[in-house]
């Protein structure tokens, strides 16, 4: 890797580190950053060359702060798909491009980059698990459809920025998809009511939110999680929804007339039939961690990592 395209890969790197709320560094060579955050401790090396490469993934890298000894992780870039590594993450080309935009996507909205790393070692060397078996398989909750949880509390703790407990409490939403047809004539224009929808509405507050169907999973969610009750019922939510898609759809047509020598406009509001409107509802819960630091409380979307401005649960009380 030439040293200006290594420099480049750097900048880049870092950038992503720091969207992943890293406390991040330049280091000299044969290194190129060191990154820690969340009791997390990383070092990075951008390069191709095989024996830069061996050293690197051989020897073990340490971190001391305060009381605590942390081995560092090992992330490698390199762009030689033949290298070969056997205690480091490695990323190349795809991995890099995809953390790259989702870095930017995650400084555009606000939010806290999630890196899929694995967990790291702490206090020692890495040991490994021993095998599961049947009686070891943990509890699980009941079975729900609901988001997963991709956001572990040690994380959601880093996010908010607090020192405390967490607990996931699983808030209702109401699914919905609602598609739309029919169409009126006036005047010899053809006003089309036809049209299609989804997302869902939150069961406690009524706050609508986007919501992809594609990430809705179908099975017990972690053992030990609150599943907070549903307070709007079906009915009330399908008729809010309803009179939203008729104020979406409802149209002002002016139209021109001749009568006699006089020119008259004329303006019409055309709504569609409420009949017409289908709703298909289901509830889907979606996982938030409740972080509490003292007096503080502040509440992290398990699935997409955002610090919520607004409580899920209207019960709770942001400070």
């Amino acid at each position: 890797m030439e040293s200006g395209t290594r420099e480049k890969a750097r900048n880049v790197l870092k950038r992503i580190l720091i969207a992943a709320s890293y406390d991040v560094e330049e280091v000299g060579d044969p290194l190129d950053l060191s990154a820690i955050g969340n009791g997390d401790a990383l070092v990075a090396l951008c390069s191709d060359d095989p024996e830069t490469i061996r050293k690197f993934d051989s020897t073990t890298y340490r971190l001391r702060t305060g009381d605590d000894d942390l081995v560092c992780r090992k992330l490698l870039f390199a762009l030689d798909q033949a290298v070969q590594t056997e205690d480091c993450i490695r990323w190349g080309a795809d991995e890099f491009v995809r953390y790259a935009g989702e870095a930017a996507l995650a400084e555009v909205l606000g939010r806290s980059l999630i890196l899929d790393f694995p967990v790291p070692a702490i206090r020692g060397e890495p040991v490994e698990a021993a095998p599961a078996t049947e009686e070891e398989e943990p509890e699980a909750g009941p079975e729900l459809p609901h988001l997963p949880v991709r956001v572990t509390e040690k994380r959601a703790c880093g996010i908010a920025g607090l020192h405390g407990s967490a607990k996931c409490r699983f808030i209702p939403y109401w699914s919905y998809h609602y598609v739309s047809s029919g169409e009126r004539e006036v005047k010899d224009r053809l006003v089309s009511f036809d049209a299609e929808g989804a997302g869902a509405v939150n069961a406690i507050n009524g706050m609508k939110m986007e919501l992809d169907p594609g990430t809705i999973e179908r099975g017990p969610v972690p053992f030990g999680s609150e599943i907070v009750p549903a307070r709007l019922v079906r009915e009330d939510v399908e008729g809010q929804l309803v009179r939203d898609v008729v104020d979406r759809l409802t149209q002002r047509v002016r139209f021109r007339y001749e009568k006699g020598d006089a020119i008259f406009y004329e303006e019409k509001t055309l709504k569609p039939d409420r009949s017409n409107i289908r709703v298909d509802l289901e509830v889907v819960y979606v996982p938030v961690w409740q972080v509490r630091g003292g007096s503080r409380i502040v509440e992290v979307n398990a699935f997409t990592g955002e610090v919520l401005s607004m409580p899920m649960d209207e019960g709770v009380e942001l400070l």
